[in-house]
């Protein structure tokens, strides 16, 4: 039940306004003077206040102003009536003070609830919005918590979103802007687990994973723009150290990429701005080690020895932020083209993980 602050000092019209209201199932609250208004929203806390513009003492418009200065108050829908009857909104002061609406007496019970509806509608657009946009407080989307809650969380700014007239312009930005992310993440999460739907299908193909070293692959014409586009993606490009020695290695350019953007997403996620991410090459007669370190916060031994170990079709679907996915398809990735994984790492030093891929075989 919305609870409704009337101000007016015609006591008759406030009576009668205030019978109006409670059959439409609302709570009055009722105040003579705009002092007294202004203090029964500080203590009642209404869901809408209407006000006369044309109060004894003080007017409508300095109610208004009180409470619109008072942060307590300022959120609260806030109604303006006149007897005078102005011809529309855009020619009552206060709409450009920040009220939300004017009624002109007399007006019709249904032209009062249409009134008093939209405004509370807005209101509660206003503030699902802006919840939305303090959504620290709900886990964020991308590779923490499963499908279904950027979904969810899509679906909520995309609902917030279809309200014509309830938002701002800025507000609408920042929400499209989210809703993009989210899908993004959203997009990621699920190549992921598409990466790993193909991977269990390879390991079970041997004929497959033969085919997987005829593969001929730059590393450097695949390593350095991912590299790139990962630093910038994230504003750290002066973070980012290269120092790649080019050579062929036996894996699709794909592939390859994949692991780097899965370790170097690590690196970044897990090392603060100003903390160098190194990626460089060692070669071998028959191998090329690839390297990407980090200054983070390094990894736990069991966090290490768990980070090759089979992932089942509910984790995939569910795992939740930290534990791994990205860093199980880089290894196993690695594993199907016949290379090794290694991670080093040390609490409060940082993190290094290896890939050390075979060079093609001669033709």
């Amino acid at each position: 039940m919305s609870k409704i602050l009337v101000i007016d000092d015609d006591h008759a019209f406030q009576k009668a306004l205030a019978v109006m209201l409670e059959r439409q199932g609302r709570e009055v609250v009722q105040a003579a003077t705009g002092a007294e208004g202004v203090r029964l929203a500080r203590t009642d806390m209404p869901n809408l206040i209407l006000c006369d513009d044309e109060l004894g003492g003080v007017s409508g418009n300095l109610v208004l102003y009180a409470v619109r200065r008072d942060p307590q108050l300022a959120s609260i829908p806030f109604v303006l009536m006149s007897g005078y009857g102005l011809g529309g909104e855009t020619a009552v002061p206060g709409m450009k003070r920040g009220a939300d609406a004017y009624l002109s007496k007399p007006f019709t019970p249904g032209a009062l609830s249409s009134t008093i509806d939209a405004c509370l509608r807005k209101w509660q657009s206003q503030t699902e919005a802006q919840a939305l946009a303090r959504s620290n407080e709900l886990p964020a989307a991308g590779p923490s918590a499963g499908l279904l809650q950027p979904v969810e969380r899509i679906l909520q700014i995309t609902q917030l979103l279809s309200a014509p007239g309830q938002l701002e312009s800025k507000e609408i930005i920042g929400m499209v802007d989210q809703a993009h992310q989210e899908a993004a993440a959203l997009f990621r999460r699920m190549q992921n687990c598409l990466f790993c739907a193909e991977i269990e299908l390879l390991v079970s193909d041997w004929t497959q994973v033969g085919a997987l070293l005829e593969c001929r692959t730059g590393v450097r014409e695949v390593i350095v723009p991912v590299a790139i586009e990962k630093a910038r993606s994230v504003a750290r490009t002066a973070d980012l150290a290269l120092n790649l020695e080019d050579a062929r290695v036996a894996i699709s350019s794909g592939r390859l990429k994949k692991i780097a953007e899965e370790l170097l997403d690590n690196a970044f996620k897990y090392s603060q701005p100003g903390g160098a991410v190194h990626v460089k090459t060692a070669i071998d007669a028959d191998h090329v080690c690839l390297s990407i370190s980090d200054r983070g916060p390094g990894m736990a031994a069991e966090q290490i020895a768990s980070a090759g170990a089979p992932i089942s079709l509910d984790q995939v679907l569910l795992i939740q932020q930290g534990s791994g996915l990205g860093l199980f398809i880089a290894q196993r990735l690695t594993e199907l083209h016949q290379g090794t994984f290694a991670i080093q790492s040390e609490a409060g030093h940082g993190t290094t993980v290896t890939v050390r891929l075979s060079k093609p075989s001669a033709p």
